[in-house]
């Protein structure tokens, strides 16, 4: 048995679901799930969006068979209001981005903790995002490894979501649009982001420098965006929708 988060579903056929999970193991995994929208299928209210469980599959194809699951009780969690757009929104992008049937342990501890953060702390829910928007970012190579000497230093950086880090000495010798294309990491930020690399409480921390802070949601909308091709995600769009119809 493999434990797994459910991250979304949608029907296939007349009485079966297609089940995306994110594994530890094996990154996402779809499955189809036979007969689990039947009123006396064992597998009604399993088969829903942050539910870890533990499953079984069939391991060839693009498509697996979902042969059995059951609740892991080591992921009951439950998130409501803002948090459960939120946990949308960080679905959303695992869908994205995470490739089929690649290990990824760290991203998946690191969505483990994000639910329970988003749960346990629901005041501090910018911070819990942003950690994972930080994490995800890394897992697919597009933000850099800030604890790796080449990145450090007191030289400015300029950062490319398609091609990496680059010094002043590279920018001048091409043709893009500086401000378009880099983003510019002066010595400053960089600081902070090797804090934010290698500490967990550092988040918090630089959450109440409001300058800092702005530019770190800066950086990762930029790199986000260069990966989605300025595509608004629908439950990004859905979350603003429903934070400007609370402002009137």
């Amino acid at each position: 048995m493999r434990s797994a988060f459910v991250l979304h579903t949608y029907p296939w056929r007349e009485s079966s679901l297609i089940v995306e999970f994110l594994t530890e193991n094996e990154g996402r995994v779809s499955t189809v799930a036979k007969g689990a929208r039947r009123s006396t299928s064992n597998l009604r209210g399993l088969l829903v969006p942050f539910n870890r469980l533990l499953i079984r599959y069939s391991k060839k194809g693009d498509l697996r068979s979902l042969i059995s699951a059951e609740w892991d009780e080591r992921g009951k969690k439950q998130l409501g209001g803002k948090q459960l757009f939120v946990g949308f929104y960080i679905n959303e992008l695992i869908l994205k981005f995470v490739q089929k049937s690649e290990s990824c342990k760290m991203l998946f501890s690191d969505y483990d903790s994000t639910l329970k953060n988003l749960v346990l702390f629901p005041e501090m829910q910018e911070v819990h995002l942003r950690r994972f928007e930080f994490a995800i970012l890394k897992e697919i190579g597009v933000m850099p490894d800030f604890s790796d000497p080449v990145v450090t230093g007191n030289n400015p950086l300029y950062l490319s979501p398609e091609r990496g880090i680059f010094y002043e000495d590279d920018i001048t010798n091409l043709t893009l649009n500086v401000r378009e294309d880099f983003f510019l990491i002066e010595p400053m930020l960089l600081q902070v982001l090797i804090t934010l690399n290698s500490e967990t409480y550092g988040w918090n921390k630089v959450y109440q420098d409001k300058k800092y802070w702005l530019k770190v949601k800066s950086l990762l909308r930029f790199l986000l965006n260069g990966q989605l091709n300025s595509i608004e995600l629908k439950s990004r769009r859905i979350m603003k929708e429903i934070n400007q119809f609370s402002r009137e």
